[in-house]
């Protein structure tokens, strides 16, 4: 008899697979690219767990993953990438460090989404995202986890 042995996923790495599936949440789909990609990486030769912590534990292989701008409930990592469209405009801007910044000046979701003097805009509803690593870029209500 098998048991679920659950384990965490950092949410970004989660988001993304779950976007390779079009599955939309983590189902049998997701559950089974990986376990394909963790039979694969160890079918390949991988290295022993205690050779591989030994080395991604250096100070120049860990990323600072508390770098980013906490938007309400939904954490934006350094990197993220924000898009907001009004009269056939486009705003970017990008988390740096801690800081949301558009053309060098800081700036917020919601400044962002009314950055063409609109003033009424819902910034859930008009500010795309595309997070490090992603290719496609995600409407923010869809990021947002519901409470």
């Amino acid at each position: 008899m098998s048991l679920p042995i659950p384990f965490h996923i950092p949410t970004d790495v989660l988001h993304r697979l779950i976007d390779r599936t079009d599955e939309g949440w983590f189902g049998p789909k997701t559950e089974a690219l990986v376990c394909r990609l963790i039979r694969e990486w160890m079918a390949a030769g991988a290295p022993a767990a205690s050779a591989t912590l030994e080395r991604d534990t250096t100070p120049k292989a860990l990323p600072d993953a508390s770098k980013g701008y906490q938007w309400k409930q939904l954490f934006l990592p350094n990197g993220t990438e924000l898009r907001a469209s009004f009269g056939g405009k486009s705003s970017y801007a990008k988390v740096e460090g801690e800081v949301i910044l558009c053309d060098g000046a800081p700036t917020t979701p919601s400044r962002l989404a009314n950055a063409s003097g609109c003033g009424t805009r819902n910034a859930w509803r008009a500010v795309w995202l595309r997070f490090p690593g992603d290719r496609a870029w995600k409407l923010a209500a869809a990021c947002r986890a519901d409470e």
